[in-house]
C-alpha cells in the first residue's frame, strides 16, 4: 500500500492524498480507489461537489458535506479501470455517484495531479502516485 501524496493546507479545507490503489497496467475490470483525508478547521460547513484526477473531471450527484471542525475525514473515491484507462462511468465518492467526463490513462507508478472542488467554486489541489 503506497503512501504517496501531498497536502494542500489553506485557511479553509485541507486535503491530503493518502493513496491511489488498485491500478493495474494490464487487466480490465479493475477498480481503483483514491483515498483522501479532508479536514475543515473553519467555523462553517463546506460542500464538496467535484474532483479531477488528471484529465478526468467529475461532478457529484449530491454534494458531500464536510462539517465545521472536521479533522481527517476519510474520503474514498472508486474509479473503474478498463483497457488501461480510468473509466468515466461508474465513479463514486463515499458511495455517492459522480458524473465524469474526460479520459485519463491508468498506470502504476505514475504521479497524478488533481483537485477537489467545493460548491463555492474553490479548488484544493493534491498529487498522488498510483500503486497496484
Amino acid at each position: 500500500f503506497g503512501l504517496a501524496g501531498s497536502a494542500s493546507k489553506t485557511a479553509t479545507l485541507q486535503v491530503q492524498a493518502v493513496g491511489l490503489t488498485g491500478v493495474s497496467n494490464s487487466s480490465s475490470g479493475a477498480t481503483a480507489t483514491l483515498t483522501l483525508l479532508i479536514s475543515n478547521p473553519s467555523s462553517s460547513g463546506i460542500g464538496i461537489n467535484g474532483f479531477t484526477l488528471g484529465s478526468l473531471s467529475c461532478v457529484l450527484s449530491t454534494p458531500l458535506q464536510i462539517p465545521a471542525g472536521t479533522q481527517g475525514a476519510m474520503i474514498k473515491i472508486t474509479i473503474p479501470v478498463s483497457s488501461g484507462y480510468f473509466n468515466a462511468n461508474g465513479v463514486s465518492v463515499n458511495g455517492t455517484a459522480a458524473s465524469c467526463t474526460g479520459q485519463q490513462t491508468a498506470q502504476v507508478g505514475v504521479q497524478y495531479s488533481g483537485y477537489i472542488t467545493t460548491v463555492s467554486g474553490q479548488t484544493y489541489p493534491f498529487t498522488v502516485t498510483a500503486t497496484s
